[in-house]
């Protein structure tokens, strides 16, 4: 058995100091001294000279490491996902220091002040020391749990197993998966299989991994990073086909590269933290191993649950899950509740995060509805939850007073005129204003000026799915946002059939599908929307027809990959197609060439202007007229694109085929 970190005894230490200048020299001097003999780090924008530093924004490409010290700015603008983050990077004995500023306000700020004054963070006083780290170090041939030795034993014969087989390893953060994959790997390669392979998001992001297969290697571990570390890029392009593959802190990555790395190798280990708020989230759970079950891989799932790396019972673990409600479940129904009955007369009632943020036993069953349902929940949605005015959460419960089901409507304000002309040329992209946005970058503008409510989450009870709830729940919003004068009620979701089939069925048709797929879901996002005033209709109707004038360009062009499940529904349920407008098309064609009107939106006018507008191609050199033929015309691929225009990637083509056609432009009048 390789040596690996043992199971820690020491808890960690959470320690609150408010911040001052005097408190951040001496804070900075402590953390400086630590630094010679201990991993230590600062997290925030105004790191000290000296300080290994983390930018609250980069936060997440340092999971998998681990620190004895780590300073943390607990400002007046709290950076949640950050701080969940870095309750995670302190090692079993390590101390997490939050530099505590006077708090802004909101319900967030008040809840955050609140979990500050509970005995399980300690208040350092003005003239005493700082904490020292009591950190474990492994020491000679160490041990595994019983946790760790199941899983080992059960995949230590993967590289032997006859036919495909794929493991499945999930753990909270810090139950030792990491380390226990490279005393995997270790025993592996120790018995002559060399066929092995380690990716992940970057090698630092599983640098315990590494650390075991070198022990004398702090974090670079260059040695094992060039044997067996390789970055997703290679085995993506097939360059490498290794026997084995491991696939760690898999959550990191975009669940379609998930997808693709699933058939690079025929025995697969894909192995990821549980946290719905890390990279894709519950997109992992939701959609990627849905999907290697529809596509008939043996899978294998395996859990670690006790803690590794600190003690079982961490105060710092259950405070960070406490206050951001990290372990918030489904609500229990009563035996035999599982009909529509169960909410039989009921009615969604409306409240703010105001109100929600004062029933703590209410906040975390709507925390643990939402996040059951959807691909990925941050601890900055629930402070956007608690704290946006523009917020409104209906809540549907059954008998007993249980939640049964969620609704969050966000009211989005309508485009002004200037605005909405600004978004379509590809100039503005307002906050807060989603779906009028996307009806100005549709041409809508009229619609777009309208008020709207955006469904930004929607969630049944997984035991009272599948009968008509949700579609009630849609119902009591559409009569929510009459009532307060609003035009558009729409949402925005990763494309499949099933969902796209839900929403249709309720009566909001489709309106866009976008072009790229989304990192979480590894889906094109959808956006549908339903008129609630009779002005509306009208105006979504010519928006619509537009959309269905222009979807055959992009179904054969940007859109050439989408499911065919999807593009079917999608097809059904356009209205017929607006006739086109050769005004219009020259309107857009100079507004992609003179200004920043995106490529694939224009590219159905783009089309149509080329093929009546041939002569405007005469004004071109011959690699400016295949280049502009080749990407309007026939839709190539922008890989073969870069290579005709001799550049590095999309941005370079799009630069190039802009000034072309102001040449053509001018050339044609």
């Amino acid at each position: 058995m390789p040596p690996i970190p043992p199971k820690s005894a020491c808890t960690r230490q959470l320690l609150a100091v408010p911040d001052s200048a005097e408190t951040r020299e001496r804070v900075s001097g402590w953390i400086t001294g630590l630094a010679e003999g201990s991993s230590v780090a600062w997290l925030g924008d105004d790191v000290p000279p000296g300080v290994p530093a983390i930018r609250p924004a980069q936060a997440a490409h340092w999971l998998g490491r681990e620190y004895d010290a780590l300073v943390f700015e607990a400002g007046a603008d709290l950076h949640p996902d950050a701080l969940a983050i870095a309750a995670g990077l302190v090692r079993g004995g390590g101390v997490l220091l939050l530099l505590v500023a006077r708090a802004g306000s909101g319900p967030f700020a008040e809840r955050f002040r609140r979990f500050l004054m509970e005995p399980a963070v300690r208040r350092a006083d003005p003239g005493s020391a700082l904490p020292a780290p009591q950190a474990v170090r492994p020491e000679g041939r160490l041990r595994l749990s019983a946790g760790q030795r199941r899983v080992f034993s059960t995949m230590l014969a993967l590289p032997a197993h006859p036919g495909p087989l794929t493991f499945v390893l999930t753990a909270p953060r810090g139950r030792g998966k990491s380390t226990l994959l490279g005393a995997l790997v270790r025993r592996w390669r120790a018995e002559g299989v060399t066929e092995v392979r380690v990716t992940a998001y970057s090698p630092a992001s599983i640098e315990p991994l590494l650390r075991v297969l070198d022990p004398g290697s702090e974090t670079d571990a260059r040695a094992p990073q060039a044997g067996v570390y390789t970055a997703p890029d290679p085995l993506l392009t097939g360059a490498i086909r290794p026997g084995v593959l491991i696939v760690d802190e898999a959550a990191a990555l975009p669940v379609h590269v998930l997808m693709a790395l699933a058939g690079r190798a025929s025995r697969t280990v894909f192995s990821t933290t549980t946290a719905g708020f890390e990279g894709s989230g519950r997109g992992f759970r939701l959609r990627f191993l849905r999907a290697l079950r529809r596509r008939g891989h043996p899978l294998q799932e395996l859990r670690l649950r006790e803690p590794v790396r600190w003690a079982a019972g961490d105060p710092l673990e259950d405070w960070i899950n406490r206050l951001f409600l990290l372990d918030a479940e489904v609500p229990a129904l009563a035996d035999g509740a599982g009909g529509a009955d169960v909410v039989a007369g009921r009615r969604v009632h409306w409240v703010c995060g105001e109100r929600l943020a004062r029933d703590e036993t209410g906040l975390a069953a709507v925390v643990g509805l939402l996040s059951d349902a959807h691909y990925r929940t941050r601890p900055s949605d629930l402070r956007r939850w608690l704290d946006d005015p523009a917020l409104s959460i209906g809540l549907l419960r059954g008998s007993g007073q249980v939640l049964v089901g969620v609704v969050l409507l966000l009211a989005e304000p309508g485009l002004e005129p200037g605005l909405a002309r600004s978004v379509w040329a590809g100039e503005r992209r307002p906050a807060g204003r989603f779906l009028p946005a996307v009806l100005a970058a549709h041409g809508g503008f009229r619609a777009a000026g309208r008020t709207a409510l955006r469904i930004v989450r929607i969630a049944v009870h997984p035991r009272l799915q599948r009968r008509g709830i949700g579609r009630r729940m849609l119902r009591a919003a559409e009569r929510h946002g009459r009532r307060r004068g609003f035009a558009l009620l729409g949402a925005s979701f990763g494309a499949d059939a099933e969902l796209l089939a839900f929403w249709e069925a309720a009566g909001y048709p489709p309106l866009r599908v976008g072009f790229r797929r989304e990192g979480i879901s590894g889906l094109h996002s959808a956006v549908v929307l339903r008129p609630l005033q009779p002005d509306a209709r009208t105006e979504i109707a010519l928006v619509r027809a537009t959309v269905a004038r222009d979807w055959p360009v992009w179904r054969a062009g940007p859109l050439r990959t989408l499911e065919p499940d999807v593009a079917g529904s999608v097809l059904r349920s356009l209205p017929p197609p607006a006739a086109p407008d050769p005004a219009a098309d020259h309107e857009e064609v100079r507004a992609f060439a003179c200004s920043q009107r995106p490529f694939e939106p224009a590219l159905p006018a783009l089309r149509r202007w080329l093929h009546c507008r041939p002569d405007a191609l005469n004004a071109l050199s011959p690699g400016d007229r295949v280049l502009l033929q080749a990407a309007v015309t026939e839709s190539e691929d922008w890989p073969r694109l870069c290579a005709r225009a001799g550049e590095s990637g999309r941005a370079g083509v799009i630069r190039a085929l802009r000034r072309a056609l102001c040449v053509a432009l001018g050339d044609s009048g």
